[in-house]
């Protein structure tokens, strides 16, 4: 078979994408890795074919400064928030829509080419990032099955909808009528790495995968293997915390610091860029190494709650303190927290709280002193480790794709 993969731009929706990808061209089928050109370097280095189409959204830089902003300044969501929208007060849901029509101008800008390329390449199946509206249009257009892949608990939000749903976007539907084709708001099936234990919400049509970490290629550093004399904890914070502004890296520095003062060994992972904004550090930096490459030396995280970054490190089996700073990572801060292995602080709150770095240096000295946190780390790795492959995930797929084309 051809398999069109095609993701919504930023590497925490093309990383999730990889594992599958390769575990079909093992199994000996034809893909192609669709994206934008700011992305098209990341896509060749995972070794995929890559296809590149389309641009950078029609919305102006006002426009997504306002909407990073209005992200990072919210307060406290309920941590299942995306399976309960309906709840929601209505400046959330009209916060949502607007996340909703940026994702559909991220769509509008590639769909044109994509469906070009499909139309002449003809996939027999359209695996799309959960964001990326792009590709249920182009499997409509072409009358092809389409599967829906998430990337953790941040992917069970349905922005294609007017909140609370269940109907679409009227600039959602726009893009199926460019190619005369009914609206799609389902995937004939949904692909799941999340392990259930953090799921916040279950499709009825999904296939669980075991989550493998790939966070971009790299080699492995020197001096984190071996036995360790003291803890190591891991300082990442993502690639989107500095759209928050002024000093959103703040309590990241204040972690760094605590876990020095505790006599306990500090790595961080970020870019260059990222770690001069911070001065001297009382840590090794790892810039732009791979994140799967750098946790099985550390003992805990601290982190900006990332989907990619918190089922790596569950992946690793290792602790984790959540700094959330957005609606998205409030839902994986919570569910860590709520299957014991993790802790859950509020990156807004931080920011305004007169004693931060205390608050954050208890949380650390807990996490690493407490020895129920490493135990439901342990149980979260094991819970991934019991998914299924990718390899089976695929053999799955073609049997269901069988069963469509029949």
């Amino acid at each position: 078979m051809r398999i069109l993969f095609t993701f919504f731009g930023t590497r925490p929706h093309l990383y999730p994408l990889v594992p599958l990808a390769w575990a079909f061209r093992v199994a000996g089928h034809d893909v192609r890795l669709a994206g934008t050109p700011k992305w098209a370097s990341d896509v060749a280095c995972s070794g995929l074919p890559a296809v590149t189409v389309g641009g950078s959204p029609d919305v102006s830089s006002l426009a997504r400064d306002e909407l990073a902003e209005a992200t990072f300044t919210q307060q406290s969501w309920p941590v299942d928030w995306a399976a309960h929208v309906d709840r929601l007060d209505r400046g959330r849901q009209v916060y949502l829509e607007s996340v909703g029509r940026y994702l559909v101008a991220a769509a509008a800008a590639m769909v044109d080419e994509l469906v070009a390329f499909a139309r002449t390449w003809a996939p027999d199946l359209v695996v799309y990032d959960s964001f990326s509206y792009a590709g249920p249009v182009t499997a409509a257009a072409l009358g092809v099955p389409a599967v829906r892949h998430l990337s953790g608990t941040d992917s069970a939000q349905r922005l294609e909808f007017l909140q609370p749903g269940p109907d679409p976007l009227p600039e959602y539907a726009a893009l199926f009528d460019r190619f005369a084709v009914g609206v799609r708001t389902d995937a004939q099936t949904t692909v799941d790495p999340t392990p259930p234990g953090m799921r916040v919400v279950t499709s009825p049509a999904s296939l669980g995968m075991r989550y493998v970490p790939y966070n971009g290629p790299g080699a492995a550093p020197d001096g984190l293997s071996g036995r360790r004399r003291r803890p190591r904890v891991c300082v990442t914070w993502g690639y989107t915390i500095s759209a928050a502004g002024g000093d959103s890296t703040r309590p990241f520095r204040e972690a760094i610091d605590a876990i020095a003062a505790l006599g306990m060994d500090c790595v961080v992972v970020t870019s260059a860029a990222e770690a001069d904004r911070l001065g001297p550090l009382p840590a090794r930096m790892f810039a732009s190494v791979p994140l799967h490459l750098i946790l099985p030396g550390c003992d805990a995280i601290v982190h900006q709650g990332g989907d990619g970054t918190a089922l790596t490190a569950a992946a690793a089996g290792l602790p984790q303190l959540i700094v959330a700073a957005s609606p998205e990572s409030d839902m994986a801060g919570g569910r860590l927290s709520g299957v014991g292995a993790g802790i859950y602080l509020r990156h807004p709150d931080l920011r305004v709280h007169p004693a931060s770095a205390a608050v954050i240096r208890d949380a650390v000295a807990e996490l690493l002193s407490n020895p129920t946190y490493a135990d439901g780390a342990v149980r979260l790795r094991e819970e991934i480790e019991s998914q299924p492959a990718p390899s089976e995930v695929v053999r799955a797929l073609e049997s269901t794709m069988v069963t469509v084309g029949s």
